[in-house]
């Protein structure tokens, strides 16, 4: 099965979350410029490492980490990379939940894993080449 078809609806979650849309809005401001550093570096994060240089996201339940990551990006510039697509597991790989962020924010990911690994990739490589001189 694919993995998009596997995950609830972020608008659904974002909509019954377990913080709330407010508190999330304002911690998705607070891990966007975790993530633009990231980005700058070349590099990709886990929640373990955003965990560590943000406390605030010590409790947060998977769910709200998806909507989390949802926020970061949707009011992103039109063609802008995901910077959601950073946050990783394991030793660099994709995101279970990538897929599913991608669609909802526009991103066409694909069915099949290996298209949402391609997906995933492209969006990572784009975010390293956007954000590499900017401040």
């Amino acid at each position: 099965m694919p993995v998009t078809e596997a995950l609830p609806v972020l608008k659904d979650v974002r909509a019954s979350g377990y913080l709330g849309a407010g508190r999330l809005a304002e911690l998705a401001t607070d891990l966007r410029p975790l993530l633009e550093q990231t980005a700058r570096a070349g590099t990709t994060t886990t929640w373990q490492a955003i965990r560590q240089r943000l406390p605030a996201l010590a409790r947060l339940h998977r769910d709200d980490e998806s909507v989390l990551l949802w926020l970061v990006d949707d009011e992103r510039d039109q063609g802008d990379p995901l910077l959601s697509a950073l946050v990783t597991v394991g030793d660099r790989q994709m995101h279970p939940r990538f897929p599913t962020i991608a669609e909802q924010l526009g991103v066409t990911a694909g069915r099949y894993p290996t298209q949402q690994r391609s997906t995933w990739s492209y969006e990572v490589l784009k975010s390293h080449q956007r954000w590499r001189h900017r401040r």
